[in-house]
């Protein structure tokens, strides 16, 4: 399935614990344009040989987002990969503990040639589109993003996606609309924007002072998956957004369970759901209950009487 940059576009980020095959499926339900893998290492694709899931066509277009330090292992990576995923998006923001020490993520921002060297690796040998992720830079001392633009539109990126903050930062202070910004104005290939999306003024915001090409939306998307399709209403249709109400809501909990149980066991999806049915119901009274009860439930009928219940609790 091909991505077209011929409208702004809306991205699901790659979102760790969050990011899979239900929540890629809903959200693509909801009109996201491209959704994500959570990050995967190119060695343990390299060492499997494969990938550890299945991707199904009700979740294209998906980019499948990796990380690694050596050129040889990302092109084995991307070989491997194929065309299993309709984009490669080479992860250098990260800025995970584990991550940075293992030399990979946001820690290569401090490595130009090294980065020149994976992208190269990848682009050459992909039988798909490669994209990159970057923060501004490593630190406020080593803002270099505008130079890995420049290597990535060298090298045949297919899309930049900058989220401005340093390495360092992590998810701290606000991001700089100025360097996406700056993005936009030097480089030739798409600027997808990244962090701090939460509601129509954010998103108007960033267009507005950055005219980026699309807009990546991770914590923005938790709990709140119809953003995409409040986000294309207001843009395409000049739709102001409506508040859900606890009945839709619940509606939509459901919906994504049983998108889960379609492609997971009974216990993965309850799993993942004690995850999520929080973010959903957030601000709602009885919320501290429901957290509480959410960890005895054993059984998808026990979750469905918890939420037809909530508001007795």
């Amino acid at each position: 399935m091909r991505i077209e940059f011929n409208k702004k576009l809306l991205f699901l980020a790659p979102l760790s614990n969050f990011s899979d095959t239900g929540f890629r499926i809903l959200s693509r339900r909801f009109g996201a344009d491209l959704t994500y893998t959570g990050m995967i290492s190119s060695y343990e694709i390299v060492n499997k040989n494969s990938i550890p899931f299945e991707i199904l066509d009700e979740e294209r277009p998906i980019a499948i987002q990796i990380f690694g330090n050596e050129p040889h292992i990302i092109e084995k990576t991307v070989k491997i990969l194929g065309t299993i995923p309709d984009i490669i998006d080479l992860n250098f923001g990260c800025p995970s503990k584990s991550i940075l020490e293992s030399g990979n993520g946001g820690f290569l921002l401090l490595d130009l040639k090294k980065i020149k060297d994976l992208i190269k690796s990848a682009v050459y040998n992909s039988k798909v589109h490669v994209s990159v992720k970057i923060r501004s830079g490593y630190n406020k001392h080593n803002l270099n993003y505008l130079e890995i633009g420049k290597i990535c539109e060298e090298e045949g990126v297919f899309f930049l996606t900058i989220h401005p903050r340093t390495v360092e930062m992590k998810y701290s202070g606000k991001v700089d609309l100025n360097i996406t910004k700056e993005l936009n104005r030097n480089l030739k290939i798409p600027i997808v924007h990244s962090g701090d999306i939460f509601n129509i003024v954010d998103l108007e915001k960033v267009l507005n002072e950055t005219n980026c090409d699309g807009v990546m939306i991770g914590r923005g998307a938790i709990g709140n998956p119809w953003i995409f399709l409040d986000f294309k209403n207001y843009l395409f249709e000049g739709k102001i957004p409506q508040k859900k109400s606890l009945e839709k809501k619940i509606e939509i909990i459901i919906e994504h369970m049983e998108i889960l149980l379609e492609h997971y066991t009974e216990n993965y999806t309850i799993k993942q759901m004690k995850i999520h049915i929080p973010k959903y119901l957030k601000g709602y009274p009885g919320i501290s209950r429901l957290n509480k009860l959410l960890n005895g439930v054993k059984s998808i009928n026990e979750l469905k009487n918890l939420l037809f219940n909530f508001r007795k609790l």
